[in-house]
């Protein structure tokens, strides 16, 4: 009778019209309680699924709110964190209420629910290792590997119920509109058998017509609830494909991590989302093939956003098929982890730093025990990590500067910080060694980060450079009173031998006047050359005064004039350039601060000099003149085109009685110069010559352009 439509009655005759009627009434009955019931299935389905959806949701809070913490050390995302997690047991409770008529899912609930409990568990262990032992240590490999494993745990067994659930709502699907197809089969029959019962099949029709748009507007609202869920989803990018692999649909998710408006994607190959290089490999195309075949396929790698930017995501992709195996397409799934890859690099850099610096770095806590050390405490003291480790610091640290030490540690744990501060540690050689420390401590986790530089060989020089110093000190108030005392000598010397000449000149001209024509020619010479040796003599020591004058006095300086100098002191040689040819080439040169009377000094003894060596020239040439340093001091030179010298001699020059001629050539007493450098150099500056043998000479003397000694300045 199930499979007569209502022609075929008709024609049966209407010998059986009442039975008809009553068969008819039946069978849109069943037919009505058939699809109202696979519409219940149907909505039964989608619940479940939407159960399931949001344990997974509430399972990435609880994650993503951990992380949170862990990065920020944030109490709120602790607090989100429990409160979401403190909803997952109704959430699950509920899905076991919902697939009670399925034993398979019951199973798989169990699973599902272990899982979690072994995720939320891993999550627990890693907040306590970030409350005790800080960021590293939550952050290490191991732990956050079993925390992403089991994650990925949960949404494989999450994604197992689903996909049965996702059939079984194809399958249902299916059935409700096989029913639904009878349900019409039955309101047409009892339509035209209404021409007889009209009354009957109008009722009829019309309450299965108000029957399936309320399931259908319960399907769509599900339907609706859904899509919601989905694109409230923003740290996923969940992407629905076609079975080619083209983008049909996707989440808000979708656009935030991969940049592109829906209208610019929408039909694209999700090929677009891979670098050049895995394209040319041809990854896309086999990962959906995988999938195809096995259902699904997992990876990470980096993909590739619209403004060309990179990220490393995590991608799961599930098959979507109906229940007769026909592939629909592709739900994949895409994480972003560029900021925990980027976490990861650095603290790769961090452990790297920590392991090969040379400095020594620690985590002490506020217990007095170190918390950990890099390998450059073992390279300095010699002790073991379990010996480090063992003891109270304060141990290690030189009795002398452990107070100091325990104060520096106090000021730290009350917020202050340390630039630097020095002490001494023990060496397992029985040594100690100096370091240089600087440190900061993390309140709230009671730990304090430090690092040290060993500056023992510093100290030592230091030590060194201090006792060298002392040394120098000694020495120099030592040859600071030989000097005085020498100085004092050769004036008093000076003095006393000024007598004695006198009155050796003096009666030597009595000698020659009594003796005048009674001395034959050798007596005359022999009165000459001790007349000629007594004056030279005294030029001798009338030299070695102002020597010894131009050390004692005071330097009184002011604006000198050095044009005028040096005009002065060449007039000044007028007796010994008298019926000589020398051509004078004098420059314009600038006023100085100086002492008038030394810096003229100084003149008189270059230029007379440059007079002196050029007497074989003629004509003879002398320049004088000036250049400006780099260093900030003018440079003052004399040239002449004299007899000159040998360089590998000039080191004589300025020193006392040292002579690079004879006597008999040139005269002199072999102070001058010396007394040139002197002065010069009493007014910070230096001096030097240049020459070779009978090509001239160049002597040099700088001044600086502001004075260096502390002087009295005249007015």
């Amino acid at each position: 009778m199930r499979g007569m439509n209502i022609e075929n009655k008709i024609l049966a005759g209407f010998a059986v019209t009442a039975l008809m009627l009553g068969g008819m009434g039946w069978l849109s009955y069943r037919a009505t309680s058939n699809f109202i019931e696979a519409q219940a299935w149907v909505t039964h389905t989608q619940e479940v699924i939407s159960q399931l959806e949001t344990a997974l949701a509430t399972m990435t809070e609880t994650d993503t709110e951990q992380r949170g913490y862990l990065l920020t050390g944030d109490p709120k995302f602790l607090d989100q964190r429990r409160a979401a997690a403190q909803g997952l047991p109704a959430q699950l409770q509920k899905i076991q209420q919902l697939t009670a008529d399925n034993p398979t899912q019951q199973e798989a609930l169990k699973r599902l629910d272990a899982l979690e409990r072994q995720a939320l568990s891993l999550m627990d262990d890693r907040i306590t290792m970030f409350q005790k032992s800080g960021l590293p240590a939550a952050l290490a490999k191991e732990p956050m590997e079993k925390t992403e494993a089991a994650m990925n745990d949960v949404r494989a067994q999450t994604g197992l119920m689903r996909s049965t659930e996702e059939k079984l709502l194809v399958q249902r699907g299916e059935a409700a509109r096989d029913t639904g197809q009878q349900t019409e089969a039955a309101i047409i029959a009892g339509s035209l058998v209404a021409v007889v019962i009209g009354w009957m099949t109008v009722f009829l029709g019309r309450r299965d017509l108000r029957l399936r748009t309320l399931a259908e507007a319960k399907l769509h609202q599900n339907e609706e609830r859904f899509q919601l869920m989905i694109a409230a989803i923003k740290d996923y990018a969940i992407i629905l494909l076609d079975p080619r692999g083209n983008v049909a649909s996707w989440n808000e998710g979708s656009r935030r991590i991969k940049g592109y408006a829906d209208a610019e994607i929408m039909g694209q190959h999700f090929s677009k989302f891979y670098p050049p290089e895995a394209v040319e490999a041809g990854l896309p195309g086999r990962l959906l093939a995988e999938a195809a075949e096995k259902g699904h396929f997992e990876d990470t790698g980096w993909r590739v956003r619209k403004d060309g930017s990179r990220l490393w995501a995590h991608v799961v992709a599930t098959a979507v098929t109906n229940p007769e195996g026909k592939l629909l397409g592709f739900v994949k799934v895409t994480q972003d982890l560029t900021e925990r890859r980027r976490a990861e690099e650095v603290q790769e850099e961090r452990d790297r730093y920590f392991e090969l610096s040379r400095d020594m770095i620690c985590v002490l806590g506020f217990d007095g025990y170190l918390k950990t050390v890099n390998p450059a405490w073992k390279w300095a003291l010699g002790f073991s990590y379990e010996e480090l480790l063992g003891r109270p610091f304060i141990e290690f640290v030189h009795p002398d500067d452990r107070k100091a030490t325990l104060a520096e540690t106090e000021k730290l744990m009350n917020g202050g910080e340390t630039i630097y501060f020095e002490n001494r540690y023990y060496c397992k050689d029985g040594s100690w060694r100096w370091f240089a420390w600087s440190a900061r401590a993390v309140i709230p986790q009671k730990v304090i980060y430090g690092t040290a530089r060993d500056i023992t060989e510093r100290k030592l020089a230091l030590e060194k450079i201090e006792q060298l110093n002392t040394d120098l000190r000694r020495y120099t108030r030592q040859l600071e009173e030989a000097n005085k005392e020498l100085e004092a000598f050769s004036y008093s010397v000076s003095h006393d031998l000024r007598a004695p000449l006198r009155h050796i000149d003096g009666f030597v001209k009595m000698l020659a006047r009594q003796a005048e024509g009674k001395l034959d020619d050798r007596g005359r010479r022999y009165l000459d050359v001790i007349a000629d040796s007594a004056r030279k003599m005294g030029a001798l020591i009338d030299d070695l005064l102002v020597f010894s004058r131009m050390s004692r006095a005071e330097l009184r300086c002011s604006k000198v004039s050095t044009d005028s100098l040096v005009h002065e002191a060449v007039d000044g040689l007028q007796n010994e350039v008298n019926g000589r040819d020398i051509q004078w080439n004098i420059a314009a040169l600038p006023e100085v601060e100086a002492d008038p009377t030394m810096l003229q000094q100084v003149w008189v003894n270059l230029i007379s000099n440059a007079v002196k060596y050029t007497r074989p020239r003629k004509p003879a040439e002398i320049e004088i003149g000036c250049a400006e340093s780099g260093n900030g001091e003018y440079v003052f030179f004399v040239h002449d085109n004299g007899v000159g010298f040998d360089m590998q001699y000039a080191h004589k020059l300025f020193s006392v009685f040292q002579r690079l001629h004879r006597e008999e050539e040139f005269e002199g007493t072999g102070i001058g110069l010396a007394n040139v450098s002197r002065i010069v150099h009493r007014h910070g500056g230096r001096v030097w010559a240049e020459g070779k043998p009978d090509a001239g000479a160049t002597f040099y003397f700088s001044l600086p352009k502001k004075p260096t000694e502390k002087t009295e300045t005249k007015e």
